[in-house]
C-alpha cells in the first residue's frame, strides 16, 4: 500500500509556521511571501480536512490537531537534515551558496570564482550578495565571506586576508604622471569618500599632510561605486587592497602615493561549526587563502 502524503511543500511550510508560530517568520525563513505561506497552509488544511491553526487578532495558535501533526513533522525534517549532513560530510554538496557583501562579490570574488569552478566542475556555485551577515538558520547560505573584526561567536571563522588602504585614481587624472612625490598634492584633487571604510582625514594625518579639505568631495556608501567613480576620473579615492587589485593590474587605476595604512578590519571565511570539518569546506577555504595571498602579493 502506497504512502498517503500531502504535498511536501505544504508540509514544509506548515512545519516552519508551527515552529515559529508566525506566518511572517516562516515566510522570512523560506524566502517566500506571507501570502504564499498562507496559501500552502490553507491547502494543507483542505487536504487534511482539519484546521491546524487558530487565527487570533495578533497571533496564531496551533489547534489540538495542528500540535499533534507538527511534532512528528519537525522530528522528520530534523532526521532528514541529519541524514543529508551525514552524506555531504563524505561527498560534499552538489551546490554551494556563498554569501558576501556586493563590493567583495563584484570586485574580488566574481572575477576569480571561475578558477574554483574549474577545479570542482560538478558543484553548482551561487553567489548571494547581502548587506548584513547571515545566521545560517534558513539553510540558504553555506559559507560567507565577511569583512569585519572576526568576532563572531558560535561560528567557524578563519581569516582570509588583512586589508591595506591607500589612495587610487584614474591615470587620466594625473596626466603623464604616475606618482606624486608630495602628499600635500592630494589637496589639488577632488576626494572620493567611502563611508564604509577609512576617512581621508586618517590617511592624510598618517602621511603628515594637511587635513583642511579632507571632508570635501563625493561620498558613497558602497566600495564598488567608489571604485567606479575613481575609474571614471571623478577624483582620488582610498582603495581597499583586495578590491582594487584587478583595476591596478589592468591599469585602470594607479596608486599615486606609496603610503599604505592597515585597516582595523579584515576578510574572513565564516560557516556553521558543524560544516567546518567537511572536505568541500576545506577545499574552498584553501582556495580562498591562496587567492587572497596571491592578491596581496601583488602589492609586495
Amino acid at each position: 500500500m502506497g504512502r498517503r502524503l500531502p504535498p511536501l511543500i505544504s508540509l514544509r511550510v506548515f512545519e516552519a509556521v508551527a515552529r515559529h508560530l508566525s506566518f511572517t517568520s516562516a515566510a522570512d525563513e523560506l524566502h517566500v511571501t506571507q501570502a504564499a505561506v498562507s496559501h500552502q497552509v490553507k491547502k494543507l488544511e483542505e487536504w487534511l480536512g482539519v484546521t491546524l491553526f487558530l487565527r487570533l487578532n495578533r497571533s496564531i495558535k496551533l489547534t489540538k490537531e495542528g500540535e499533534a501533526y507538527a511534532k512528528p513533522l519537525t522530528q522528520a525534517f530534523d532526521a532528514l537534515a541529519l541524514a543529508t549532513d551525514a552524506i555531504l560530510k563524505d561527498t560534499g554538496p552538489q551546490s554551494i551558496n556563498i554569501a558576501t557583501f556586493d563590493s567583495i562579490a563584484a570586485n574580488w570574488l566574481a572575477p576569480r570564482i571561475r578558477k574554483f569552478q574549474e577545479n570542482s566542475p560538478e558543484v553548482a556555485i551561487k553567489i548571494v550578495t547581502r548587506n548584513s551577515y547571515s545566521d545560517f538558520s534558513s539553510n540558504d547560505v553555506d559559507v560567507e565571506i565577511r569583512y569585519g573584526d572576526g568576532g563572531w561567536a558560535n561560528q567557524y571563522v578563519i581569516k582570509i586576508a588583512d586589508e591595506d588602504i591607500f589612495p587610487v585614481c584614474s591615470p587620466k587624472l594625473l596626466g603623464r604622471k604616475r606618482k606624486l612625490k608630495n602628499v600635500e598634492d592630494a589637496k589639488n584633487y577632488s576626494l572620493i569618500h567611502d563611508e564604509m571604510v577609512m576617512e581621508w582625514t586618517d590617511w592624510l594625518e598618517a602621511a603628515g599632510a594637511s587635513t583642511a579639505n579632507a571632508t570635501k568631495g563625493l561620498r558613497y556608501n558602497h566600495s564598488h561605486i567608489v571604485i567606479q567613480s575613481a575609474i571614471a576620473g571623478e577624483g582620488m579615492a582610498l582603495g581597499r587592497s583586495l578590491l582594487v587589485a584587478n583595476e591596478l593590474e589592468s591599469g585602470r587605476l594607479i596608486a599615486p602615493f606609496d603610503l599604505k595604512i592597515r585597516s582595523k578590519f579584515s576578510y574572513y571565511l565564516v560557516c556553521p561549526k558543524e560544516l567546518a570539518d567537511q572536505l568541500w569546506i576545506e577545499t574552498f577555504r584553501n582556495w580562498l587563502l591562496e587567492e587572497a595571498a596571491n592578491t596581496m602579493a601583488y602589492y609586495g
